[in-house]
């Protein structure tokens, strides 16, 4: 008897299909959380009826509360005794009024993730389509329209995550100055920057991106320690001198791999380091899963942008560097490969 208790309560091999057919009510209550503002109304009222009035808009409250729960379920809200409170999650991440509020980078991403899922057979069949340059991930329209999302992205756990790798280096210590290459926002340095007692930091990223950065670096009174350099890394001079360069998920761009890497190596002093952070592909390109997923869509419209493991060290001896070691690094999407290259002394 014990054993057959034992059998009926082991995981079944369907499993995993049921698992995936809940994937799309998981996003779709996501999704309207966002929409609906409900975490901020949380943040102020508790009781389903004061919530539905604070909607603004003519609500049906038992409908309201099958969705708090299920918001509860997924760890967006707390409920007790009929009342619904904020996570510290949705207080973080899911509040319009938080710094780190994700809301935003949700939609940016999940429009490049999932816009093309509902016509997968035809673009099997068909082949890519004609990307609109809006869409298309090196256009500088693109970056602009998201790079506000990407700055609370950095601000919520990457910006102290880089900071502690960089501190961790032998070399930190005696840094002086920074290159953040392909920088989005530029958070990252800055953290780098405000951790170290006087180390400088140079951005360089696209026109539009350098805007934001530069209002960045003012709201954290970082001006006397920061500068830019607004163009394509491809083309513009981003100088030389640099202890220390940081790529992370910006290296899809390069034209050429080889002479991209050959330019870092030269922008270094001498027993400088130079770090890459990106995805590292394994098993013929199949894993990790959340990664492939990710970027399927991108890829059925000839958007596959995403390295193999080994891909960009195996550049780096070619381009003069003396020592390369790859680390993991987890990411949310899954583990990233961390490749640190120092430039001989």
């Amino acid at each position: 008897m014990t054993q057959q208790l034992n059998a009926l309560t082991q995981p079944l091999k369907s499993d995993l299909l049921f698992e995936l057919m809940v994937g799309p009510a998981r996003m779709a209550v996501l999704e309207t959380v966002i929409e609906m503002g409900l975490p901020d109304i949380l943040e102020k009222t508790h009781d389903p009826k004061v919530i539905a009035k604070a909607l603004e808009v003519e609500t049906d409250e038992t409908n309201l509360i099958y969705f708090l729960d299920a918001m509860t379920a997924l760890g967006f809200a707390e409920k007790t005794a009929g009342t619904y409170t904020n996570t510290p999650f949705s207080k973080s991440y899911l509040r319009k009024e938080s710094p780190t509020y994700l809301g935003g980078m949700v939609k940016n991403i999940s429009r490049m993730q999932h816009h093309n899922l509902f016509r997968i057979q035809d673009l099997i069949i068909q082949g890519p389509p004609e990307v609109k340059n809006k869409n298309k991930l090196d256009s500088e329209e693109k970056w602009k329209n998201s790079v506000r999302h990407l700055a609370c992205y950095q601000k919520a756990d990457m910006a102290k995550r880089t900071s502690s790798l960089i501190s961790s280096l032998p070399e930190y210590p005696s840094m002086r100055r920074m290159l953040d290459l392909g920088c989005g926002p530029g958070i990252m340095c800055m953290a780098v920057v405000s951790n170290h007692p006087f180390m400088e930091g140079t951005l360089c990223d696209m026109p539009p991106i350098m805007e934001v950065a530069r209002e960045e670096i003012a709201a954290a009174g970082l001006e006397s320690r920061i500068t830019t350099i607004a163009g394509d890394y491809n083309e513009v001079d981003f100088g030389k001198g640099y202890d220390l360069i940081w790529a992370s998920q910006t290296l899809y761009y390069a034209k050429d791999l080889g002479a991209m890497f050959s330019r870092i190596h030269n922008a270094l002093n001498p027993g400088g380091v130079f770090i890459s952070l990106h995805e590292g592909l394994t098993s013929e390109r199949t894993q990790p899963p959340d990664m492939v997923l990710s970027r399927l869509s991108l890829a059925l419209e000839g958007q596959d942008v995403s390295f193999e493991q080994g891909e960009i060290a195996s550049h780096l001896p070619r381009a003069g560097f003396a020592t390369v070691e790859t680390k993991t690094m987890n990411m949310p999407l899954g583990p990233a490969e961390l490749v640190i290259a120092r430039k001989s002394r």
